[in-house]
């Protein structure tokens, strides 16, 4: 018998993945994975931020930065 979960055990279920991986409560040191995620260095952070669109650029371009 394939039984689904409910909408509620659904939603709770979401709310604890995100506690749980929010940056907060992450132990120092903690390796994360972001290969899917784009990294601008000329702003110096990811692309997915909510503040990226709003935040100017701190580093010269990529070209013109130290390796």
């Amino acid at each position: 018998m394939d039984q689904q979960p409910s909408e509620a055990d659904v939603e709770q279920v979401e709310r604890e993945r995100a506690e749980r991986l929010a940056e907060e409560n992450r132990p120092e040191g903690a390796d994360v994975d972001n290969t899917g995620r784009d990294f601008d260095p000329e702003k110096g952070m990811f692309t997915d931020r909510e503040e990226h669109a709003s935040t100017g650029r701190l580093y010269p371009p990529l070209e013109e930065q130290d390796s």
